[in-house]
């Protein structure tokens, strides 16, 4: 008889005890692994980091490749409050197109020299033009304009762009109009759409009848005025008072063209648009509840009244103008 054999092997100690340790091994490997897996990475993107910042810029550009610095070296009175040279900002489009943006900014003023000592003080960002936000050139209004060539002029000389002092260092009619001065940038445009932002927006209001008849009737020329509707609430003169304090001490230069007997009027939107050319196509941007007019005129109770007193004010103007009036602050 044929004895049957189980065909189950048996296991051995040394069988056992590989199959014992292999397991451990595992997970040992597994460990290093996940290490590695974590620890490159964290090496790869810490030494990206450190090249991008050790990395020396270029000279000529304070941004990227297509963002230059231009000094107003050759004009002596473009000067800001700090009595450094004034500079702007010029980026060329790719394709060199024929539109331009040109942004003056703002950043409200100074009228006396303790206010502007306390500027000096406190907002030592607006009296120069050293250092400037990057983020501005990629968000907001200009993220829009990406096809556009961009000009963009920094807001340092606290008076409304409109001062030639050297006595109180208040220049910003000297650098607005050293801008368009310094590079014929503007030569083979086709479009040009002027930006003014609260301060900057008073200052195209002041210097654009000026400016307007330099260029050719051909160009296409729009004004975008954020901001810096203001009109003259006869219920408190007290941010009218302010103005005219300051328009003294920086020893603001009106147009010509501006004829009122009341200098600080020439500010005025409704009065200042009269001096535009109508080819001229222009969007005021103005909120009815403007804290910075509310803040000037030291409105508190009475910040409705004004609100209703400043959208009749636009709507006077409506036959000239585009207008966008939120009623918020």
């Amino acid at each position: 008889m044929t004895s049957s054999v189980s065909s189950s092997p048996i296991s051995s100690p040394n069988l056992l005890k590989s199959k014992t340790y292999s397991k451990p091994y595992r997970i040992e490997i597994g460990i290093i692994v996940l290490f590695l897996c974590l620890t490159i990475p964290s090496l790869i993107v810490l030494s990206l980091i450190y090249r991008r910042q050790t990395l020396p810029s270029s000279p000529s550009s304070t941004f990227d490749d297509n963002f230059h610095q231009i000094s107003l070296i050759n004009y002596p009175n473009a000067r800001c409050m700090d009595n450094s040279i004034a500079s702007y900002y010029v980026r060329l489009a790719n394709n060199r197109h024929s539109r331009w943006l040109i942004y003056f900014d703002g950043g409200w003023f100074c009228y006396s020299k303790d206010s502007c000592d306390f500027r000096r003080q406190f907002s030592p960002d607006l009296i120069t033009t050293k250092n400037i936000n990057q983020k501005k050139f990629f968000s907001g209004i200009l993220a829009s304009f990406k096809q556009y060539n961009i000009l963009y002029a920094p807001y340092c000389s606290s008076d409304l762009w409109s001062g030639s002092s050297n006595l109180t260092h208040s220049h910003g009619y000297d650098i607005f109009h050293a801008i368009f001065r310094q590079e014929n940038y503007l030569q083979h445009a086709k479009q040009i759409l002027f930006v003014g932002f609260s301060a900057g927006g008073l200052g195209l209001l002041l210097n654009l009848p000026d400016l307007f008849p330099k260029f050719s009737s051909h160009i296409d020329l729009r004004v975008i005025i954020d901001s810096a509707w203001f009109f003259d609430y006869s219920d408190n003169p007290n941010g009218i008072s302010k103005i005219n304090q300051g328009m003294i001490y920086w020893n603001t230069q009106i147009s010509s063209s501006c004829q009122l007997e009341s200098r600080y009027k020439c500010l005025l939107g409704s009065e200042a648009i009269k001096l535009f050319p109508s080819s001229v196509k222009i969007l005021i941007i103005q909120s009815l509840f403007d804290l910075t007019q509310l803040y000037l005129d030291k409105i508190n109770l009475n910040a409705y009244d004004f609100s209703l007193k400043l959208r009749d004010n636009l709507r006077q103007s409506s036959h000239r103008i585009s207008i966008f009036a939120p009623s918020c602050p």
